[in-house]
């Protein structure tokens, strides 16, 4: 039966043209269809835009120990754990924290905020969370830091009386292991007691409850956090349940409002009214007394939950507390241009793209086309099913994603070209240019996500912000390219409609077969004037070095040799606001005008200050004056003060508010980069050693050292500001910079493995080789930096879409990238692999690798046999 089925089975499943143009079409019309679709209905609506696309609210909080402001060491390390507490370590969710200077953080969050969800963050920022112990009757273990031997019960109105005594940054997140007995890996939190005393008092308060319970699913102890606001929000919002609870919270946060079902069986946790596992962390079970000076808590967490949790507990049981200076709202209304000029500028690239790759290869250009934009679809989509924000950062991230792509499509269109010319047939050509194009396309965007893995791994939350962006880019780069693009395309050409006419693929007749024209192009020796390249880069970086010097000599300062912003510079930030009711728009333009006129007299430099005037409420009915200035007004600032509270009447007096602007925050987030790029010059040498060879190792590093050090060297020229969105240029040149290497490195690959295998390479046949590889890779290098440089230019002329010197490092970044891969690392490499050629005829010729005697040894009865 199955012989008279084979024959029927492989003829449904074999392609044949009207089965190929079916697949082609309805693939083709599903994918613009989803595009669009998902395109208009969702990705489109409320998207999660940054603080410089969609605006947010700021608070200052001033964060004080023992009644005294905290330095800026001590301030940066509640930053640290503040930013656990609101986003779990990545700046994802769109909220940042930052060192302001003298002891003042600044907490941003995006998106339009009431003013509920306004007075609500306030209070997560600045009201302390506190873990209770309490037994399964709800008797707290401790009071006062000594243990609960009187058996009080909770007055939820001192609840900071019945806190453990914990270490200070006791709390420390952990990942426990997968246990041989099958136990999966989780996370939990292991906290420390604050001394041997403490340790007793627990001791104590697990004796008491191994010994006075008989039942053992009585002994336990239950961790909760927050307890007081769980009591008050069941009473309030669900107070039949609290009833039903008999006013017992272990009761209430359980389904059924009871711990226990009818069989004795504990409740699962409350999940859709409120999460349960936000008030009660873990029920720790005892079987004896516990002695040390810690505990573990092992609830359901994720990682980003246990990172949240401990420094909630940190914050509960630190001895500083944080104080709302101000807050208001940064508008919306003064920042949605600027991602409307983004969409605006995207759509406008995304034209010229596709007219570009169809003008160049036909419909399969137009094919590209398609898959570009599924590309863009797929990433944004990920985006916003996880909540991520639209910021600079992700413009960076897509910029270099869809040179990514574009280049990822040259790259085999165009050898598909090079195959038909060389006289290949359509479907052969085809065949043979995805084949020999898999590699390089492989290795270039293994190389950028391991890269961007490594910035993850060792950068700071914005780079950790950056680093996502660009695995959802390269990751749907791969899928899309190879699966997508790359299966279409050869059911394309297999349908055998393009055969006499291949002008619809962009290839032109009269080119096939045709001799190779003299021209100057092709006369061009490229390895020969690469040292006039060279010789130019020592030269601009030299320049580079002397003019930092210069600004660096003439300040006294070594980093004032950069134009620095002022997350860089320092400087003075002062807020004028009402202390008593409200002023309107007009009040603060009276008192920026009478501030103006003083300038002169507190000597303050009319070019280094920046005046903003920005809404305390929705209603827009107060506002306030956000003063900034890169001088030292140290001298000047209680003047200042005095004086500004004559500028209106008594009976409204102004709230003045001036502190230093601390530079820890972005020197974090550059000692950190260079960590990341470091790192990731790490993973280009061993990547390129496993791929190819030891040369090519230290010639990419050297060619990424190069672009990087032309770039800051061009920031110091320019007296361009340095500024944090400075640092994602340079990462974004280094992720862009490794690929055009990897490309021509992988084409002089290709030719030694297929043309000169086992061959000494002298050293003028290896200058051959370089100079063909980098002509047959010259076009796909030139149309892939045009069109990315071309998408950054329509990103300048939309002003306010992108920061302008972020964009201006962008387009010089990636000139240099590019012709330093044509030049300066084949260069190198050819220095390093005729040394490398050598050592090797040397060995060779002096008989290196020929054994003395039988050049096989033979064991009998193995290997003795003869033919």
């Amino acid at each position: 039966m199955w012989y008279k089925l084979k024959p029927f089975m492989r003829k449904i499943f074999s392609w044949s043209n009207w089965k190929r143009w079916v697949v082609l079409s309805i693939t083709l019309i599903s994918t613009i269809i989803a595009i669009v679709c998902g395109s208009l209905f969702y990705i489109s609506k409320k998207p999660n835009l940054s603080i410089e696309y969609g605006g947010g609210v700021e608070i200052l909080v001033q964060a004080q120990k023992n009644g005294k402001k905290v330095n800026d060491k001590y301030a940066k390390n509640i930053a640290n754990t503040m930013d656990d507490r609101l986003t779990g370590g990545i700046a994802f969710n769109g909220t940042t924290v930052n060192v302001e200077g003298d002891g003042i953080l600044k907490i941003t969050q995006n998106g339009k905020l009431s003013s509920k969800e306004k007075e609500e963050l306030e209070k997560i920022v600045s009201s302390k969370p506190n873990l209770i112990l309490t037994d399964g009757d709800m008797i707290p273990l401790f009071v006062r830091g000594k243990f609960n031997e009187s058996r009080e019960k909770i007055d939820y109105s001192r609840i900071e009386d019945y806190i453990p005594p914990l270490k200070e940054n006791g709390a420390k997140f952990k990942f426990i292991p997968p246990s041989e007995k099958g136990r999966s890996g989780y996370y939990g939190i292991d906290v420390s007691l604050r001394n041997n005393a403490a340790a007793d008092e627990w001791y104590k308060a697990t004796e008491y409850i191994t010994k006075n319970n008989k039942d053992p699913k009585k002994r336990k102890i239950l961790m909760w956090l927050n307890l007081d606001a769980l009591v008050k929000f069941a009473k309030t919002e669900y107070a039949s349940d609290w009833k039903e609870a008999g006013e017992n919270p272990y009761n209430f946060v359980h389904i059924g409002n009871k711990a226990l079902n009818d069989k004795g069986k504990p409740n699962a946790l409350k999940e859709y009214e409120f999460k349960g596992t936000n008030y009660l962390l873990s029920e720790a079970g005892l079987r004896e007394p516990l002695k040390g000076t810690q505990f573990f808590i092992s609830g359901r967490f994720n990682e980003a939950q246990a990172k949240k949790t401990a420094a909630n507990i940190n914050f509960g049981s630190a001895n500083y507390d944080l104080k709302i200076l101000s807050s208001n709202y940064i508008e919306a209304s003064k920042t949605s241009n600027s991602f409307r000029s983004a969409l605006l500028a995207g759509a406008v690239v995304f034209s010229i793209i596709a007219v570009f790759m169809i003008v160049n290869y036909g419909l399969l250009g137009a094919l590209s086309t398609i898959s570009i934009a599924l590309y863009m679809f797929l990433t944004l989509l990920l985006f916003t099913v996880l909540r991520g924000e639209y910021s600079p950062v992700t413009i960076a991230a897509l910029i270099i994603g869809i040179g990514i792509s574009v280049d990822s499509n040259i790259i085999t269109f165009e050898r598909l070209k090079n195959e038909v010319y060389a006289g290949d047939r359509l479907k052969k050509a085809m065949k043979n240019a995805n084949h020999r194009t898999l590699g390089s396309i492989l290795d270039a965007n293994i190389l950028t996500l391991l890269i961007s893995f490594v910035l993850f791994f060792f950068g700071t939350s914005t780079i950790k912000g950056f680093s996502i962006s660009l695995v959802f880019s390269v990751t749907f780069i791969l899928i899309v390219m190879l699966i997508f693009t790359r299966g279409l395309s050869v059911l394309l050409v297999n349908t055998g409609a393009f055969d006499k006419k291949l002008w619809l693929l962009g290839i032109r007749q009269k080119k096939i077969l045709a001799p190779k024209k003299e021209n100057k192009f092709n006369k061009f020796d490229f390895v020969k004037n690469s040292k006039w390249f060279g010789i130019g880069s020592l030269i601009f970086i030299v320049a580079g070095i002397i003019v930092f010097a210069v600004f660096a000599g003439i300040n006294k300062d070594f980093w004032a040799g950069f134009n620095r912003s002022m997350e860089f510079g320092g400087g003075v930030r002062i807020s004028i606001e009402s202390a008593n009711s409200a002023y309107v728009n007009s009040d603060i333009l009276d008192i920026q005008n009478k501030f103006m006129a003083h300038m002169n007299k507190w000597g303050i430099d009319p070019n280094k200050i920046t005046f903003q005037i920005v809404p305390m409420d929705l209603g827009n009915g107060n506002f306030k004056l956000q003063i900034e200035t890169s001088q030292d007004l140290s001298n000047v600032l209680s003047k200042i003060e005095s004086d500004v509270a004559t500028f209106v009447s008594s009976g409204n007096k102004p709230r003045f508010i001036a502190y230093a602007i601390s530079t820890s925050r972005a020197f974090d987030l550059l000692k950190y980069s260079m960590i990341a790029i470091a790192g990731a010059f790490l993973v280009v040498i061993v990547y390129t050693f496993i791929r190819f060879k030891w040369t090519y190792s230290i010639a990419a590093v050297f060619g990424l050292l190069h672009d990087v050090l032309m770039s800051i060297a061009f920031i110091v020229v320019a007296r361009l500001q340095l500024s944090p969105i400075m640092i994602a240029a340079l990462l974004s040149i280094t992720a862009f910079s490794i690929n055009d290497t990897i490309i021509v490195f992988e084409r002089i690959k290709e030719t030694i493995n297929t043309q000169y295998h086992g061959v000494f390479l002298s050293k003028a046949l290896i200058k051959e080789i370089a100079n063909n590889a980098i002509k047959d890779t010259f076009k796909r290098s030139l149309y892939t930096t045009l069109t990315t440089v071309v998408s950054i230019l329509v990103l300048l002329m939309f002003g306010n879409a992108t920061d302008l010197s972020f964009n201006i490092v962008m387009i010089f970044g990636l000139v240099v990238g590019s012709y330093s891969s044509i030049f300066i690392c084949t260069w190198l490499w050819i220095k390093l692999e005729t040394k490398r050629q050598l050592c090797i005829k040397k060995r060779a010729d002096n008989s290196y690798w020929v054994l003395s005697g039988s050049e096989e040894q033979l064991f009998q009865g193995i290997n003795d046999f003869t033919a």
